[in-house]
């Protein structure tokens, strides 16, 4: 994961000396090499232990499989973004804003897909959003990030967007074709 300024690599650095041996597989190798590479246009990233972020914990492994920042951060009774490098907890949210002629600003949410990494995307073998397992969980994924959203849009849009998502819907009425025939 890349960083998006030096605020977000500090805050990570800080979830770094929290984590312990229990909580990360890969704690060994990053006391040795560090947890921090460069990558090829000199921006500094989490580092890639075998073909994963170094925060991964594999399956089997016995503190848990998934992301060490947040499997230490539920232990923790805390949110998990803020843990996690800014880019990892916003994903799988997009916000998307564009400026209209007349100076307004359109901000759009979506989920990202992987066009929208580019051609470096398809080589993202982690990549689930497109899967049709990846919105299956008991609550809506509006309800289920709500901290995510609530961070990348504010309280107050979020509120409003909630309104508007659970207000009541009109019953369609059947044809009237359909009604004759009953």
């Amino acid at each position: 994961a890349h960083f998006l300024d030096k605020k977000d690599k500090k805050s990570v650095e800080k979830a770094v000396k929290r984590l312990e041996p229990r909580h990360w597989k890969n704690h060994k190798s990053a006391e040795k090499k560090g947890w921090i590479e460069i990558d090829s246009d000199g921006e500094e990233k989490t580092r890639v232990v075998d073909g994963a972020c170094i925060f991964h914990n594999p399956p089997g492994f016995e503190g848990g499989t998934g992301c060490a920042f947040h499997i230490a951060a539920e232990e923790a009774g805390e949110r998990h973004m803020d843990w996690k490098p800014d880019v990892c907890w916003q994903v799988p949210v997009r916000l998307e804003e564009h400026i209209e002629d007349d100076g307004h600003v359109v901000s759009t949410l979506r989920e990202w897909k992987r066009r929208d990494w580019g051609s470096g995307g398809d080589d993202f073998a982690w990549w689930c959003t497109e899967s049709a397992d990846a919105f299956v969980g008991e609550n809506a994924a509006y309800v289920y990030f709500r901290n995510e959203l609530t961070e990348i849009m504010g309280t107050e849009a979020y509120d409003i967007m909630v309104k508007y998502l659970e207000r009541p819907r009109a019953v369609a009425l059947p044809h009237p074709a359909l009604k004759r025939k009953g």
